[in-house]
């Protein structure tokens, strides 16, 4: 997996308002800076640096969930890009694209938007996927 700098990062492009950022090691990374594709924020959890105190699990905030963990499933649906789920304490939620909610709305949205496309279908795979690794 590529490790990025600070520079490298800067420099990815703005699409639309996005930060469009590939996979790899962000670690390094200081600032995300408005418009990052990570999700509102970027920053999963208050004070939560990519290195410093996250684990990404038990005791992380993602989102603002309360003792999250995720899955995330990459380079699916009409923009390619990376689907995170979420279980915590309040449920199993989604982040894909502007979209956020529940596991159910997300499932709702998607057979709204891309019913019958192969889309509707990465999205179904990726959701049960996430069912089976985000449950104990």
């Amino acid at each position: 997996m590529k490790k990025y700098t600070q520079e490298e990062f800067d420099a990815f492009d703005v699409i639309n308002g996005v930060r469009m950022c590939p996979t790899g090691d962000y670690s390094d990374i200081n600032a995300f800076g408005e418009g990052c594709s990570f999700g509102v924020g970027c920053s999963f959890g208050e004070g939560c640096g990519f290195g410093e105190w996250c684990s990404f699990g038990k005791g992380c905030s993602h989102e603002g969930l309360t003792n999250s963990t995720y899955f995330a499933c990459d380079r699916i649906g009409s923009e390619k890009r990376k689907t995170y789920f979420f279980r915590s304490e309040e449920g199993l939620f989604v982040r894909a694209g502007c979209f956020f909610g529940t596991m159910k709305e997300f499932e709702n949205r998607v057979k709204e938007v891309h019913k019958s496309t192969k889309y509707e279908k990465e999205y179904m795979a990726a959701i049960m996927l996430a069912k089976i690794v985000l449950t104990d």
